[in-house]
């Protein structure tokens, strides 16, 4: 009895230690699995927020799955539980059109892998924290355009073979003449880690207008959006031919032809008066030509910035006459002179006694040999002298040589 008694006191001892065991133990171990559970209630969900840059409404997106659509202000947000997988953006809309406006998708920032910056679609993104990504856009205007001259006068449309403007990010684009062109005008440019709208300005770079370049380039400037309807001018001035004799400086001249920048040329008659306008014309440079019976021109050249008066010189058939008797008269009479001076020279080197030696060389030409008179019967009759002629210079040494006197009864021999 003994022995069964104390068996049961020791299995009630036992019993009363583990009731106080679990009421000291039970509410810790509870608190503990609470305070995990609550906890793991309590973690928070992750927002990613969309924008667009400039904002665009209606924009649609897919992100994890959930179809978003950009509001007013171009904004739409995910908000999800948080994990370590990663997430895939699909832009559903890469252009967007309106009356007013057409919206082109150009690049992301934002979305962690550069090598996707200007993919439509972007794998990989994460979700394990609150971040923001922004879709840019390039935003284009349409415009028209009308062309005048200086006076506001309208240019005839038909005329113009080219018009080319040029935008702050330095493309050249071609404007149409009759209808509408869409222009960028608002560009997303990446500065200090975010997009931002830049708007693109734009100046005329080229106006042809009947083969002549109307445009001072950068001179007449545009923003897209902002200017809707544009207006460009060119010069146009009058240019008046006429034409002058080159000696006589009289009027003269029956035609002009006029060439014109681009090569266009134009014929035009001179009136009564040698004088002919051609109103209206591009600036730029010509070529200014008369034709005149029987006469020749060269051309001239005029820059026709203002109303300008070109005065062609022309050489007539009367000026080519008397130029040529001007010629001949400066080259012949130095021949003239110069034959002249020799023939004198002649004359002079000849002399004077060339004439009178010839009258001394006939008279008593017996008393140059010795005859003191008639000759005897008995004498023998002497030969004729020989007979030759004499030169000049004997004829002068004739002429000076004195005859010295026969010596008195001096007898032929």
């Amino acid at each position: 009895m003994n022995h069964r008694a104390a068996r049961r006191h020791a299995v009630s001892l036992l019993a009363l230690l583990a009731a106080l065991l679990l009421a000291v133990a039970g509410p810790a171990v509870q608190g503990h699995t609470s305070a995990g559970s609550a906890r793991q209630a309590a973690a928070p969900p992750v927002t990613v927020t969309f924008r667009t840059v400039p904002a665009v409404p209606g924009v649609r997106l897919v992100f994890a799955g959930a179809a978003l659509v950009t509001g007013a202000d171009g904004t739409v947000s995910y908000t999800g539980a948080r994990t370590a997988a990663p997430q895939s953006l699909r832009l559903l809309d890469t252009s967007i059109d309106t009356p007013d406006a057409r919206y082109r998708f150009t690049r992301w920032a934002g979305q962690r892998d550069p090598d996707q910056t200007f993919r439509p679609r972007v794998d990989g993104l994460p979700l394990r924290a609150d971040y923001t990504v922004t879709a840019g856009f390039t935003v284009q205007y349409p415009v028209t355009a009308s062309f005048t001259d200086q006076h506001g006068t309208p240019l005839d449309r038909s005329l113009i073979s080219a018009v080319e403007v040029r935008g702050s990010d330095a493309r050249v684009t071609d404007l149409s003449v009759t209808g509408t062109t869409w222009l960028d005008g608002v560009q997303p440019v990446f500065r200090d880690s975010r997009l931002t709208p830049v708007p693109v300005d734009y100046t005329l770079r080229s106006l042809v207008y009947d083969g002549a370049q109307l445009a001072d380039a950068g001179r007449q400037g545009f923003r897209p959006g902002t200017d809707r309807h544009l207006t460009f001018t060119g010069n146009f001035h009058d240019l008046t031919v006429t034409a002058h004799d080159a000696l006589f400086g009289s009027a003269t001249g029956d035609e002009a032809t006029v060439t014109g920048p681009g090569g266009k040329v134009r014929a035009v008659a001179l009136g009564p008066d040698h004088t002919a306008v051609l109103t209206h014309l591009p600036r730029g440079r010509y070529t200014v030509e008369v034709k005149a019976a029987g006469g020749s021109t060269s051309p001239r050249e005029i820059q026709l910035s203002q109303a300008v008066t070109a005065d062609v010189t022309v050489i007539s058939r009367a000026d080519v006459l008397l130029l040529g008797g001007v010629a001949l008269l400066l080259v012949g009479l130095p021949i003239a002179v110069r034959l002249g001076l020799r023939r004198r020279a002649r004359r002079t080197a000849a002399g004077p006694g060339s004439d009178t030696g010839a009258r001394h060389a006939t008279p008593d030409t017996g008393a140059r040999h010795g005859s003191a008179g008639p000759r005897g019967p008995g004498a023998p009759a002497e030969s004729a002298p020989t007979q030759r002629s004499e030169q000049p210079g004997e004829a002068r040494e004739a002429e000076e040589t004195p005859t010295k006197p026969s010596r008195p009864g001096a007898t032929a021999r």
